[in-house]
Protein backbone atom coordinates (compact mmCIF):
# COMPACT_ATOMS: atom_id res chain seq x y z
CA UNK A 1 0.00 0.00 0.00
CA UNK A 2 2.14 2.54 1.06
CA UNK A 3 0.88 5.47 -0.44
CA UNK A 4 0.94 9.02 0.49
CA UNK A 5 3.25 8.25 3.17
CA UNK A 6 1.57 5.55 5.19
CA UNK A 7 2.78 2.25 5.27
CA UNK A 8 -0.02 -0.49 6.38
CA UNK A 9 1.28 -3.43 8.82
CA UNK A 10 -1.11 -6.18 9.19
CA UNK A 11 -0.94 -7.80 12.38
CA UNK A 12 -2.73 -11.06 13.33
CA UNK A 13 -2.59 -14.70 14.95
CA UNK A 14 -4.47 -16.66 17.00
CA UNK A 15 -6.45 -16.53 20.13
CA UNK A 16 -4.11 -15.53 23.25
CA UNK A 17 -1.00 -15.28 21.38
CA UNK A 18 -0.59 -11.16 22.11
CA UNK A 19 -1.41 -9.63 19.25
CA UNK A 20 -2.95 -6.82 21.80
CA UNK A 21 0.65 -6.53 23.74
CA UNK A 22 2.30 -6.15 20.23
CA UNK A 23 -0.28 -3.47 19.06
CA UNK A 24 0.24 -1.49 22.16
CA UNK A 25 3.76 -1.50 21.90
CA UNK A 26 3.70 -0.14 18.21
CA UNK A 27 1.37 2.54 19.21
CA UNK A 28 3.94 3.38 22.22
CA UNK A 29 6.55 3.45 19.56
CA UNK A 30 4.28 5.75 17.25
CA UNK A 31 1.96 4.18 15.33
CA UNK A 32 -1.42 4.30 14.39
CA UNK A 33 -3.82 1.19 15.42
CA UNK A 34 -6.83 -0.05 14.45
CA UNK A 35 -8.32 -2.73 16.29
CA UNK A 36 -10.78 -4.73 14.83
CA UNK A 37 -11.85 -6.63 17.49
CA UNK A 38 -12.55 -3.31 19.74
CA UNK A 39 -14.45 -2.29 16.06
CA UNK A 40 -16.54 -5.46 16.22
CA UNK A 41 -17.18 -4.07 19.61
CA UNK A 42 -18.83 -0.67 18.39
CA UNK A 43 -20.52 -2.13 15.56
CA UNK A 44 -22.63 -4.87 18.08
CA UNK A 45 -23.29 -1.70 20.16
CA UNK A 46 -26.91 -1.76 21.23
CA UNK A 47 -29.01 -0.32 18.66
CA UNK A 48 -27.11 -0.19 16.26
CA UNK A 49 -27.65 -1.93 12.27
CA UNK A 50 -25.42 -5.22 13.21
CA UNK A 51 -26.86 -5.15 16.74
CA UNK A 52 -30.44 -5.37 15.61
CA UNK A 53 -29.17 -8.68 13.30
CA UNK A 54 -27.19 -10.57 15.62
CA UNK A 55 -30.30 -10.05 18.04
CA UNK A 56 -32.47 -11.65 14.91
CA UNK A 57 -30.11 -14.55 14.46
CA UNK A 58 -29.28 -15.25 17.39
CA UNK A 59 -31.94 -14.55 19.53
CA UNK A 60 -32.95 -12.50 22.84
CA UNK A 61 -31.77 -14.52 25.21
CA UNK A 62 -28.02 -13.36 23.93
CA UNK A 63 -28.70 -9.96 25.94
CA UNK A 64 -27.92 -8.57 28.75
CA UNK A 65 -30.05 -6.81 31.24
CA UNK A 66 -29.13 -3.16 29.82
CA UNK A 67 -29.56 -4.26 26.47
CA UNK A 68 -26.27 -4.99 25.34
CA UNK A 69 -24.87 -8.56 23.53
CA UNK A 70 -23.53 -10.59 26.50
CA UNK A 71 -20.41 -11.32 24.36
CA UNK A 72 -19.32 -14.06 26.88
CA UNK A 73 -22.59 -15.91 26.08
CA UNK A 74 -22.60 -15.43 22.03
CA UNK A 75 -18.98 -16.72 22.24
CA UNK A 76 -19.50 -19.83 24.02
CA UNK A 77 -22.39 -20.49 21.74
CA UNK A 78 -20.69 -19.99 18.33
CA UNK A 79 -17.13 -21.63 19.65
CA UNK A 80 -19.19 -24.79 19.99
CA UNK A 81 -21.23 -24.55 17.00
CA UNK A 82 -18.76 -23.81 13.55
CA UNK A 83 -21.66 -23.06 11.63
CA UNK A 84 -22.84 -20.12 14.04
CA UNK A 85 -19.74 -19.26 13.89
CA UNK A 86 -19.74 -18.52 10.13
CA UNK A 87 -23.05 -17.50 10.55
CA UNK A 88 -21.97 -14.66 13.04
CA UNK A 89 -18.95 -14.09 10.88
CA UNK A 90 -20.90 -13.09 7.96
CA UNK A 91 -22.89 -10.37 9.64
CA UNK A 92 -20.03 -9.01 11.51
CA UNK A 93 -16.82 -8.62 9.70
CA UNK A 94 -18.71 -6.97 6.40
CA UNK A 95 -19.28 -4.01 8.94
CA UNK A 96 -15.78 -3.85 10.68
CA UNK A 97 -14.05 -4.23 7.02
CA UNK A 98 -15.84 -0.92 6.12
CA UNK A 99 -14.77 0.44 8.56
CA UNK A 100 -11.21 -0.45 8.57
CA UNK A 101 -10.83 0.61 5.29
CA UNK A 102 -12.55 3.79 5.84
CA UNK A 103 -9.70 4.61 9.14
CA UNK A 104 -7.17 3.47 6.74
CA UNK A 105 -8.23 5.86 3.80
CA UNK A 106 -8.40 8.89 6.84
CA UNK A 107 -4.93 7.92 7.90
CA UNK A 108 -3.55 8.04 4.21
CA UNK A 109 -5.45 11.52 4.05
CA UNK A 110 -3.59 12.67 6.89
CA UNK A 111 -0.27 11.07 5.78
CA UNK A 112 -0.39 13.09 2.56
CA UNK A 113 -1.24 16.54 4.09
CA UNK A 114 2.03 16.05 6.41
CA UNK A 115 5.48 17.51 5.23
CA UNK A 116 7.79 15.07 3.71
CA UNK A 117 9.81 15.98 6.86
CA UNK A 118 7.73 14.46 8.82
CA UNK A 119 8.37 10.74 7.28
CA UNK A 120 6.01 8.09 6.69
CA UNK A 121 3.12 7.57 8.69
CA UNK A 122 2.65 3.69 10.83
CA UNK A 123 -0.68 2.20 10.89
CA UNK A 124 -1.30 -1.11 12.29
CA UNK A 125 -4.16 -3.62 11.21
CA UNK A 126 -4.61 -5.49 14.26
CA UNK A 127 -7.32 -8.77 13.09
CA UNK A 128 -7.57 -12.12 14.37
CA UNK A 129 -9.40 -13.43 10.88
CA UNK A 130 -7.11 -10.54 8.94
CA UNK A 131 -5.79 -13.19 6.61
CA UNK A 132 -9.18 -14.77 6.45
CA UNK A 133 -10.95 -11.78 5.62
CA UNK A 134 -8.47 -10.76 2.57
CA UNK A 135 -7.18 -7.49 4.17
CA UNK A 136 -3.94 -8.63 4.59
CA UNK A 137 -4.13 -7.78 1.14
CA UNK A 138 -4.17 -4.15 1.80
CA UNK A 139 -1.10 -4.12 3.88
CA UNK A 140 2.58 -3.10 3.32
CA UNK A 141 3.61 -6.63 5.25
CA UNK A 142 1.83 -9.31 7.58
CA UNK A 143 3.19 -9.81 11.36
CA UNK A 144 1.91 -12.83 12.58
CA UNK A 145 2.39 -12.71 16.94
CA UNK A 146 2.74 -16.67 17.98
CA UNK A 147 3.05 -18.73 21.19
CA UNK A 148 3.08 -22.13 22.11
CA UNK A 149 -0.69 -23.85 22.55
CA UNK A 150 -0.24 -23.90 26.70
CA UNK A 151 0.43 -20.32 26.90
CA UNK A 152 -2.54 -19.75 24.93
CA UNK A 153 -4.51 -22.09 27.37
CA UNK A 154 -2.82 -20.81 30.10
CA UNK A 155 -3.84 -17.33 29.00
CA UNK A 156 -7.41 -17.79 28.43
CA UNK A 157 -8.13 -19.44 31.97
CA UNK A 158 -5.89 -16.82 33.67
CA UNK A 159 -7.47 -13.61 32.27
CA UNK A 160 -10.62 -14.64 30.67
CA UNK A 161 -11.68 -16.74 33.21
CA UNK A 162 -12.22 -19.90 31.16
CA UNK A 163 -12.33 -23.27 31.68
CA UNK A 164 -9.58 -25.80 30.54
CA UNK A 165 -12.06 -27.09 27.68
CA UNK A 166 -13.47 -24.13 26.96
CA UNK A 167 -9.96 -22.47 26.02
CA UNK A 168 -9.25 -25.73 24.09
CA UNK A 169 -12.60 -25.51 22.21
CA UNK A 170 -11.80 -21.61 21.25
CA UNK A 171 -8.30 -23.15 20.11
CA UNK A 172 -9.46 -25.62 17.55
CA UNK A 173 -12.03 -23.33 16.58
CA UNK A 174 -9.39 -21.61 14.72
CA UNK A 175 -7.06 -22.62 11.86
CA UNK A 176 -3.71 -23.73 13.15
CA UNK A 177 -0.89 -21.09 14.23
CA UNK A 178 1.34 -22.33 11.21
CA UNK A 179 -1.17 -21.76 8.68
CA UNK A 180 -0.42 -17.84 9.29
CA UNK A 181 3.18 -18.10 10.00
CA UNK A 182 3.34 -19.67 6.58
CA UNK A 183 1.76 -16.42 5.15
CA UNK A 184 3.95 -14.14 7.75
CA UNK A 185 6.50 -11.34 6.54
CA UNK A 186 7.46 -11.00 10.31
CA UNK A 187 6.78 -13.64 12.91
CA UNK A 188 6.74 -12.49 16.70
CA UNK A 189 7.42 -14.65 19.32
CA UNK A 190 5.91 -13.96 22.48
CA UNK A 191 6.31 -17.18 24.21
CA UNK A 192 9.28 -15.30 26.41
CA UNK A 193 9.23 -12.01 28.49
CA UNK A 194 7.32 -8.99 27.43
CA UNK A 195 11.18 -7.36 27.31
CA UNK A 196 11.84 -10.13 24.72
CA UNK A 197 8.64 -9.26 22.92
CA UNK A 198 9.53 -5.52 22.92
CA UNK A 199 13.58 -6.20 21.97
CA UNK A 200 11.89 -7.54 18.72
CA UNK A 201 8.91 -4.99 18.23
CA UNK A 202 11.47 -2.35 18.83
CA UNK A 203 14.25 -3.94 15.66
CA UNK A 204 11.46 -4.18 13.15
CA UNK A 205 9.54 -0.75 14.12
CA UNK A 206 13.67 0.59 13.37
CA UNK A 207 13.88 -1.04 10.20
CA UNK A 208 10.64 0.12 8.91
CA UNK A 209 11.18 3.75 10.01
CA UNK A 210 14.89 4.52 9.84
CA UNK A 211 14.89 4.91 5.81
CA UNK A 212 12.97 7.63 5.89
CA UNK A 213 14.44 8.79 9.24
CA UNK A 214 17.89 9.04 7.73
CA UNK A 215 16.75 10.68 4.60
CA UNK A 216 15.21 13.53 7.15
CA UNK A 217 18.65 13.88 8.69
CA UNK A 218 20.08 14.47 5.86
CA UNK A 219 17.73 16.89 4.89
CA UNK A 220 17.69 18.70 8.11
CA UNK A 221 21.65 18.98 7.97
CA UNK A 222 21.45 20.20 4.90
CA UNK A 223 18.77 23.04 5.56
CA UNK A 224 20.66 23.81 9.13
CA UNK A 225 23.72 25.07 7.17
CA UNK A 226 25.39 24.66 10.71
CA UNK A 227 26.63 20.72 10.81
CA UNK A 228 30.28 20.75 10.08
CA UNK A 229 29.60 17.20 9.01
CA UNK A 230 27.18 18.38 6.14
CA UNK A 231 29.96 20.94 4.85
CA UNK A 232 32.11 18.37 4.53
CA UNK A 233 30.13 16.41 2.19
CA UNK A 234 29.20 19.06 0.54
CA UNK A 235 32.80 19.58 -0.16
CA UNK A 236 33.62 15.92 -0.90
CA UNK A 237 30.64 16.34 -3.52
CA UNK A 238 31.61 18.89 -4.83
CA UNK A 239 35.56 19.96 -4.95
CA UNK A 240 35.54 22.49 -7.86
CA UNK A 241 32.47 24.66 -6.98
CA UNK A 242 33.67 25.05 -3.21
CA UNK A 243 37.51 25.41 -5.18
CA UNK A 244 35.57 28.48 -7.16
CA UNK A 245 33.83 30.19 -4.25
CA UNK A 246 37.00 29.95 -1.96
CA UNK A 247 38.84 32.08 -4.65
CA UNK A 248 35.74 34.32 -5.55
CA UNK A 249 35.60 35.29 -1.94
CA UNK A 250 39.25 35.65 -1.56
CA UNK A 251 39.65 37.57 -4.75
CA UNK A 252 36.77 40.30 -3.73
CA UNK A 253 38.57 40.41 -0.50
CA UNK A 254 41.65 41.07 -1.71
CA UNK A 255 40.01 43.82 -4.23
CA UNK A 256 38.62 45.66 -1.82
CA UNK A 257 41.51 46.04 0.71
CA UNK A 258 43.53 47.22 -1.87
CA UNK A 259 41.06 49.67 -3.55
CA UNK A 260 39.58 51.02 -0.21
CA UNK A 261 42.05 54.45 -0.97
CA UNK A 262 40.82 54.46 -4.72
CA UNK A 263 38.43 56.60 -5.69
CA UNK A 264 36.13 54.67 -7.36
CA UNK A 265 32.02 54.58 -8.08
CA UNK A 266 29.91 52.42 -6.24
CA UNK A 267 28.73 50.70 -10.37
CA UNK A 268 32.68 50.73 -10.80
CA UNK A 269 33.38 48.76 -7.49
CA UNK A 270 30.33 45.74 -8.51
CA UNK A 271 31.93 45.02 -11.84
CA UNK A 272 35.34 44.48 -10.53
CA UNK A 273 33.56 42.39 -7.60
CA UNK A 274 31.25 40.24 -10.63
CA UNK A 275 34.84 40.29 -12.56
CA UNK A 276 36.73 38.32 -9.81
CA UNK A 277 33.95 36.16 -9.53
CA UNK A 278 34.43 35.14 -13.36
CA UNK A 279 38.47 34.89 -12.64
CA UNK A 280 37.62 32.98 -9.82
CA UNK A 281 35.95 31.01 -11.93
CA UNK A 282 38.19 30.76 -14.76
CA UNK A 283 40.80 29.21 -12.79
CA UNK A 284 38.40 26.61 -11.55
CA UNK A 285 37.92 25.49 -14.69
CA UNK A 286 41.13 25.74 -15.69
CA UNK A 287 42.43 23.60 -13.08
CA UNK A 288 39.59 21.18 -13.39
CA UNK A 289 40.87 20.04 -16.63
CA UNK A 290 43.26 17.25 -14.54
Amino acid sequence: MKRNGLYVVGLTGNIATGKSVVAAMLAELGAEVIDADALAHDVMKAGTPTWQRVVDEFGPDILQPDGEIDRASLGARVFADAEALSRLEAIVHPVVIAESVRLLQDLGKEASSTSDLAGIKVAVLEAIKLIESGMHRRCDELWVVTCPREQQVKRLVDTRGLSVAAAELRIDAQPPQAAKVARADMVIDNSGDLEQTRAQVVREWERIVQPSRQRNVRVGELSSGGNMSSWRKFVDEHPFLTMWAVLAVGMVAIFGVTSRDVDLLPSQRLFMAVACVGVAGLCTWIISWE
